[in-house]
């Protein structure tokens, strides 16, 4: 009895230590692939070897994972996003609509935007969104 108790109680003891390692994102890396774009292990800060599911990850890459209880789930590290910087445009062509759909920037080149509320000729705000143009009136 003592025997099964002690066993348990070590199993237990083991189990919050990995846990406790793992709290939060920790970011690691891929150890070992299926060959099927998926990790199976990866190496810990510590340098132990542990059980995980990477979708998407392949052996050496760097990824984020968090431990959610019944699994080490991780995925590729997001980048830092960097900030949006306004700047300022004139709208070149509006839709009729109070929409800007063309707007000439700094170098006099005309892009398609999405401004809401700027009619053509009027001064408005812009961040580039990455997939976008987005503006605003002043």
């Amino acid at each position: 009895m003592r025997r099964i108790r002690g066993k348990t109680l070590g199993g237990a003891i083991a189990m919050l230590c990995l846990v406790s390692t793992l709290a939060g994102a920790t970011e690691m890396t891929c150890a070992k692939d299926d060959g099927k774009g998926q990790c199976i292990a990866a190496t810990d800060p510590h340098g132990k070897t542990i059980v995980v599911v990477g979708e998407g990850l392949k052996a050496g890459e760097q990824m984020d994972c968090e431990d959610r209880g019944t699994m080490i789930a991780c995925r590729p590290p997001v980048p830092p996003s960097i900030p949006l910087v306004p700047f300022e445009m004139i709208c070149a062509k509006d839709d009729g609509k109070g929409q800007c759909i063309a707007a000439t920037g700094a170098e006099n080149q005309t892009v398609v935007v999405v401004g809401d509320g700027v009619k053509a000729g009027e001064k408005m705000r812009c961040v580039d969104r990455g997939t976008m143009i987005a503006c605003q009136a002043l």
